[in-house]
């Protein structure tokens, strides 16, 4: 029985598993053509991923091998395609930097920490079940986000293109140095790097099934061996080693945790809230659910490994994903056969990349930041929403300024805020009887509505807790305290106010004393369960009185009317 159960603890923690013991046959072609169509892809793009990490370009492929074989075991999403990430990379990158003092050496050893910390945060969100952490992200933040880490992006590769040497990573710093450094720009280089960035957009515009960044690396490839660019000054990547590092832990220095922990985060959110937004967008189209702390194991798995096998932060690929799907991928088995196809790479083809121009992978990366860009959505904002919109330019202002790493982390904060003010704020409504229908509603201002005088009917639109409490209730004192003539009867609808906590419950219970001793009665209509049971665990219930509440506003009107009918017979 033993090992009976040590296979279904294994299955039920190993999805991948059960995706083998279920596999048909059938449907091996289409995940083998679909692997092995992302593999092809993904090696010209995880490469030049590596540059924003100022990694060698072989970390790119140990990046992306890794981070294939550790989603793959523990995805709970059949398509998805995990590996090296621009936006993520260039978020690592930015964080390495300042570190690292500009030794190579030591850019290797704070990627992997990033990588294993990063994992590890995404590890200890699922033990927790913290799925829902990626809604802290915002669609604000995120479109800040993007538009400012693609400007970084695009200025950090300005060098390449021109020829020219650039310092640090703070995007007017190296604006200016490649403006002042222009008359130096090397003509050959620049020419290049031209053409294969009109080579990308005239594919993307008129052969989109053909991979740019893949016929950019031939083209310029072959050129490279036809036309010995390199003796035209052209700065070739060089000699990588072929095979696979051994799985090793990074030595370390817990000053360098600390000093990457703000980085983790950040890339721990970044990395799953647009993992679990392209998981969920496949499986939906697809027919199949996923679960998102599963994907957070996934995705911690993914990074960690990626670490200990000498690559950098990894997330989810929407383009490497959208090809599986479109091929016809079927399974994870369709990632596996990635690996594999990578292996094959790194073990006899790495000569490849030596001729390869590093005024390529600029390009690749320049057209890529330029997809990246968010404008309609910044536009959408702007007709929408200008809080919002301005939350998305503060965030993309902040990375410009300030930097990648603390732009992410003022978003995530201002996300938190602007979520704090809302909750803080609540919508709410004096209700009016419509004069068509005779029931009571939330009227706008050109509607045919009256009001019942000395009756005032008020409706929140939230719960109440401790951070609306003093603001709904001032809010209501006011609404009694102008009211024309005075109100005799304060009637609550309380049917959105599904939960309350103590410290509200506290306030509600002084507010009805206080209207109670003026001579206001308040009645509640239509109060849900959760409500009216913390009512009673104050004890507010018995001060209220049973007759005091009511099945709805309607009849809480009606009863209104007879009283005053009673007293004006």
């Amino acid at each position: 029985m033993r090992p009976v159960w040590i296979f279904k603890h294994l299955q039920s923690g190993v999805p991948l598993i059960t995706t083998l013991k279920e596999y048909r046959l059938a449907w091996l072609s289409k995940d083998s053509i679909a692997g092995l169509s992302a593999c092809i892809v993904s090696i010209p793009s995880v490469i030049a991923y590596a540059e924003l990490v100022h990694l060698p370009a072989i970390a790119g492929l140990y990046a992306a091998l890794a981070a294939a074989i550790g989603y793959a075991l523990f995805s709970s999403s059949r398509h998805v395609i995990a590996g090296p990430d621009a936006a993520i990379g260039l978020l690592a990158g930015s964080a390495i930097l300042p570190l690292s003092g500009g030794d190579p050496a030591r850019i290797v050893v704070l990627a992997a920490v990033l990588s294993i910390l990063s994992g590890v945060v995404l590890l200890l969100a699922a033990r927790l079940k913290l799925g829902v952490i990626a809604d802290l992200l915002s669609r604000p933040v995120l479109i800040g986000y993007l538009n400012g880490a693609s400007l970084v992006l695009i200025a950090t590769q300005l060098g390449k293109m021109f020829g020219i040497k650039t310092e640090g990573e703070e995007f007017f710093e190296v604006v200016f140095t490649v403006i002042e450094k222009l008359p130096q720009t090397q003509v050959p280089t620049f020419v290049l790097g031209v053409l294969l960035v009109g080579l990308l957009v005239g594919l993307a515009r008129w052969l989109p099934r053909i991979p740019g960044a893949l016929a950019v690396c031939a083209v310029a490839i072959v050129a490279t061996f036809a036309l010995d660019l390199g003796s035209y000054g052209i700065a070739l990547v060089g000699t990588v080693p072929s095979g696979i590092p051994f799985l090793t832990i990074p030595s370390f220095h817990w000053a360098d945790i600390a000093a990457l922990a703000p980085a983790a985060v950040a890339i721990a959110f970044l990395a799953f809230s647009d993992g679990i937004l392209l998981a969920q967008t496949f499986a939906e189209k697809n027919g199949y659910e996923v679960r998102p702390n599963r994907e957070l194991v996934a995705l911690g798995s993914a990074n960690i490994l990626a670490g200990v096998w000498q690559g950098f932060p990894v997330s989810a690929s929407q383009s490497r994903t959208s090809i599986v799907d479109a091929v016809g991928g079927k399974t994870q088995v369709a990632q596996l056969i990635l690996a594999l196809g990578l292996l094959v790479f790194l073990f006899f083809l790495t000569g490849l990349i030596a001729l390869l121009p590093k005024v390529a992978l600029g390009a690749i990366l320049i057209v890529t930041a330029i997809g990246m860009l968010e404008v309609a959505s910044l536009k959408g904002l702007y007709k929408i929403d200008r809080v919002e919109f301005g939350i998305a330019l503060g965030v993309t202002l902040a990375i410009l300024i300030a930097g990648v790493v603390p732009g992410i982390i003022l978003g995530l904060l201002l996300s938190l805020i602007s979520v704090l003010v809302e909750i803080s704020r609540p919508g709410d409504a004096i209700l009016r009887r419509l004069v068509s229908d005779g029931k009571f509603h939330d009227c706008r201002d050109e509607d045919e509505a009256e009001s019942v005088p000395g009756l005032l009917v008020y409706r929140l639109y939230a719960p109440l807790n401790f951070a609306n409490a003093r603001h709904v209730m001032t809010r209501i004192r006011t609404l009694v305290d102008e009211a024309d003539p005075p109100v005799r009867w304060l009637i609550i609808d309380a049917q959105a106010i599904h939960d309350m906590d103590v410290t509200a419950a506290q306030r509600f219970a002084e507010l009805h004393r206080e209207l109670a001793d003026e001579g206001v009665d308040v009645k509640i209509a239509d109060a849900p369960r959760p409500f009216l049971e913390e009512l009673a665990r104050v004890g507010l219930s018995e001060e209220i009185g049973r007759r005091d509440f009511f099945v709805s506003v309607k009849k809480a009107v009606d009863a209104f009317e007879q009283y005053c009918a009673g007293r004006n017979p």
